[in-house]
């Protein structure tokens, strides 16, 4: 027979996972301010909700409040480091706010539980292009390619990489590749290599 204290502990854990439903539903209709108030509510009831946090930092995300989404994804990955998708997000916005170092440790840890994540492998390649480790960055997206032949940021990616290395020959293939996928890149891809040759 359970005990009153685990019965009460498992009604409390019952009702926070029916306010995260909740504000799953709002977030879904992209209501994120209404979703945020109902995982407010499932983490006065459970605060260690590791997926409440973590709904709750997509849902600060969505709304462009970086800081509270780190923290919220931060806070969620200390109770539970299986959170793929928490160290993926963070890490985009990691390298979203200049946090380099910081940003290729969560991919790497994105990729370490999830081998086959392609974005993070072009993620991750941008990051050390950052870093100006373009054999690592290479190697990023050609594998972000090798896993999704049809992943047309990869293919711009490695083509700046190799333009502004010199490679021009293999550049434009992968820049052609690019357009034959999605034409409307060509304005963007003329547009950084401007960019690139002006440095």
């Amino acid at each position: 027979m359970a005990s009153p204290n685990r019965f009460q502990a498992e009604t409390v854990q019952q009702t926070a996972a029916s306010y995260v439903q909740l504000g799953d539903k709002f977030a879904h209709q992209h209501d994120f301010v209404r979703a945020i108030g109902e995982y407010n509510i499932a983490l006065q009831f459970d605060p260690d909700s590791s997926t409440g946090l973590f709904h709750r930092g997509m849902a600060y995300e969505s709304t462009h409040d970086d800081p509270k989404a780190i923290a919220d994804y931060t806070r969620a990955l200390n109770l539970d480091p299986t959170l793929t998708l928490a160290w993926y997000n963070r890490g985009n916005l990691r390298l979203a706010g200049g946090d380099i170092d910081n940003a290729l440790s969560d991919f790497d840890e994105t990729l370490a539980r999830k081998p086959g994540f392609v974005m993070a492998y072009n993620n991750r390649g941008i990051a050390k292009v950052e870093k100006g480790d373009i054999k690592g960055a290479l190697a990023d997206f050609t594998e972000a390619i090798r896993l999704d032949p049809r992943l047309t940021e990869a293919y711009v990616n490695r083509g700046l990489v190799r333009f502004h290395e010199g490679l021009k020959v293999e550049a434009e293939q992968d820049f052609a590749r690019s357009i034959g996928m999605k034409p409307t890149l060509k304005n963007f891809i003329e547009t950084r290599l401007d960019q690139v040759s002006r440095k």
